[in-house]
């Protein structure tokens, strides 16, 4: 092993652990107590870490060194190996899959993905997987959000390693367990949305949500606008997950609409973008024209510019989560149990656009 390639792995020991401590390292590695403390005093000329007595730490105000610097992590040879488990790759988790990316290859750190296809006992078998195979921290979009869930909790504590959860809240976790959070603040979102329409003159608001993990959060920011404001009631539904062939979504949003007709609201926050480009489909299909008749909100803002009246959006801020929750991964890493556990929500935006 050649000198740099000493140092760099005792700078990661360094990261990963807190500090090290010679003796210890040196009956893991067969390298000599000697040549180790001969490469501790080369990285602390260097500013990067702080010998102390038997051993060495980061020095008290050392951020994790970045890929290149002064010789040390590189992307053959990653700082840390950081695992990311998302329920699948497509449509809402690719900008917050390249956030976290974006941030990993910043920080000079090897990522990996798992996904899960949203089934709860593959969540618990990527963290395993991870774990034993090198992952030095794992980053977890678990698709059940507000339950309180003890089988992830036990999976969680299983693994012996950091893990931050993604755009899901800690609510319920052991106090025993140091669990970071980063999430979009999906309520907020829904009451911009909501605050949208009112500003525009709309007394009511209507709500219409795919079974999906946000649509709690997003109730409940509809719910709390709508109090506050002193909207009149509207209709709240729930579209089920799509099924080949068996219209049921058409049925759902005909349903919504009458509904919304029956009980003069004229307005309505729907999640996905993809069911709220069906509820033009079928207003349009009334005769009614979209903003004049009746407004629309999509939530997500993937393909909600796309529609036949681009349609204004509320656009949670995966990427940033995304590079938040590698950054928090990071921290916990370097920091272990001497931070408190972060609970951090990022705001979303609203992209305003013809439908309001």
């Amino acid at each position: 092993m050649i000198a740099e390639e000493r140092r760099e792995r005792i700078l990661r020991e360094i990261v990963m652990r807190g500090r090290i401590e010679v003796g210890d390292f040196a009956a893991r590695t067969g390298l000599s107590g000697m040549t180790i403390r001969r490469d501790l005093a080369v990285l602390a000329d260097r500013g990067l870490i702080r010998r102390v007595h038997g051993g060495a730490v980061l020095p008290d105000t050392a951020e994790a060194p970045a890929t290149g610097v002064r010789g040390i992590g590189s992307s053959s040879r990653p700082l840390a190996t950081i695992g990311l488990i998302v329920p699948d790759a497509g449509y809402y988790f690719p900008p917050l899959i390249r956030g976290a990316s974006e941030a990993a290859l910043a920080a000079g750190v090897r990522l990996v993905l798992g996904t899960t296809n949203y089934d709860p006992a593959e969540e618990t078998r990527q963290l395993h997987r991870l774990s034993a195979g090198g992952a030095d921290a794992t980053m977890l979009v678990t698709a059940r959000p507000d339950v309180v869930d003890q089988e992830l909790w036990r999976a969680i504590a299983a693994v012996e390693t950091p893990v931050v959860l993604v755009e899901r809240a800690a609510d319920g976790a052991p106090t025993s367990l140091r669990i970071d959070a980063v999430r979009s603040d999906h309520a907020f979102g829904a009451e911009l949305a909501v605050d949208h329409l009112a500003e525009r003159g709309h007394r009511s608001v209507g709500l219409l949500c795919r079974e999906t993990a946000t649509a709690p959060w997003i109730a409940k920011g509809h719910r709390r606008a709508v109090e506050r404001r002193g909207l009149a009631s509207a209709p709240v539904m729930t579209a089920p997950s799509p099924r080949w062939g068996d219209g049921s979504r058409a049925d759902v949003l005909r349903e919504f609409l009458d509904a919304c007709l029956a009980e003069g609201v004229r307005a309505a926050v729907v999640l996905p973008d993809e069911l709220a480009i069906g509820l033009l489909s079928v207003v349009e299909e009334r005769g009614l024209r979209v903003p004049e008749d009746f407004s629309i909100v999509a939530y997500d803002d993937e393909v909600a510019s796309l529609a036949s009246v681009p349609l204004t959006a509320v656009d949670p801020p995966r990427t940033a989560v995304g590079r938040r929750a590698l950054e928090t991964a990071l921290m916990r890493l370097e920091r272990r149990d001497d931070a408190p556990a972060h609970r951090i929500k990022l705001a979303p935006s609203l992209h305003v656009r013809e439908s309001s």
